[in-house]
């Protein structure tokens, strides 16, 4: 992957007026193309969308969205694959596409290393692990105690299979010893749906996907997976405030182009990002879909990327975790 010093970004950064002035390699009067790997109407288009907004007069140029969702982001990654390292397409995609696939699958239709290229952090989301009613219980602790009492209610449910919902369910079985068993459901909503129904007696996956029903009483949070407690809810509190500082882990989004682009054009494309991400009603509108916008260099996303795969990795092998 390529990598951008934060100096030689700066000096982009600062130049952003004049470098987004003038065509660069891709033609100013073609449009950008943003790929996002989820269908229309999800919360991860409605993010690329009100990016693209603020993105298409910054640059002096129309932007398009397309849709290229299945085969959990494997088909975006292998459209990415088949287009020009021109900077005529930016691909919006949850970290996993390049840091967890790989160890996910057995093999990929395309090379995250060679194939794509980081160029920002876009935003994350907290965790959260959420009980149904019929639990009783009101802290991680108290849940622990329970599924010891009674085994049945050791089933947490995970929006992906390949989330980091999941690695941070199974890292709370190896933490905890409680018998903890791995639920993978097939989006966040089917996972709500059934722990407000006491259809599954927990659920772990980003807190925008609880936050309403635990507010009105429906469902129960126990606790947030960042290190520190979430904007979003700062009454919940963190695992690491209830004893268990190892259960931490948020979900990244970022921006990604084809792997190839010359440096100057990725730093070029970071920096309107960032700028973009730092708008404030751009922040706020991203904090009402319950993210926090990030932004920055190419060289830091490509370090959590890294530093992300690292972590988990070894906890996804260890239990086993595949996908096909």
């Amino acid at each position: 992957m390529t990598l951008l010093t934060r100096r030689r970004f700066s000096r982009v950064a600062a130049a952003l007026p004049l470098a987004l002035s003038a065509p660069y390699v891709a033609r100013a009067e073609q449009p950008l193309r943003m790929i996002v790997v989820v269908p229309a109407g999800a919360t991860m288009d409605t993010i690329v969308r009100v990016v693209a907004d603020k993105l298409a007069p910054l640059l002096g140029r129309s932007i398009v969205v397309e849709y290229k969702p299945g085969a959990t982001d494997l088909v975006a990654g292998s459209f990415m694959k088949s287009t020009s390292p021109d900077g005529s397409h930016i691909m919006f995609s949850p970290i996993s596409a390049v840091a967890f696939f790989p160890f996910l699958y057995d093999s990929l239709p395309y090379d995250p290393e060679r194939d794509l290229t980081p160029v920002c952090e876009g935003a994350f989301a907290a965790n959260a692990l959420t009980v149904s009613k019929d639990t009783g219980a009101t802290t991680l602790n108290e849940y622990i105690e329970a599924v010891r009492r009674d085994p049945k209610l050791g089933n947490v449910g995970t929006s992906s299979l390949g989330s980091i919902g999941a690695f941070l369910v199974t890292l709370l079985r190896k933490t905890s010893g409680a018998d903890v068993r791995l639920v993978a459901y097939r989006g966040g909503q089917p996972l709500l749906t059934d722990l407000i129904g006491n259809h599954i007696p927990a659920g772990q996956s980003v807190l925008s996907d609880y936050l309403d029903s635990h507010r009105s009483g429906l469902v129960r949070i126990l606790g947030v997976t960042t290190e520190q407690r979430s904007k979003l809810a700062p009454d919940i509190p963190t695992f690491k405030e209830q004893g268990f500082a190892e259960l931490y882990g948020q979900t990244y989004m970022g921006f990604f182009m084809r792997g190839g682009t010359s440096q100057d054009l990725v730093a070029q494309y970071a920096a309107a990002l960032s700028k973009v991400l730092a708008m404030p009603d751009v922040t706020s509108r991203l904090a009402a879909l319950g993210v926090e916008a990030t932004g920055g260099t190419p060289e830091r996303f490509a370090q959590t990327l890294k530093r992300e795969r690292e972590r988990w990795e070894p906890v996804a092998r260890e239990a086993g975790i595949k996908l096909s």
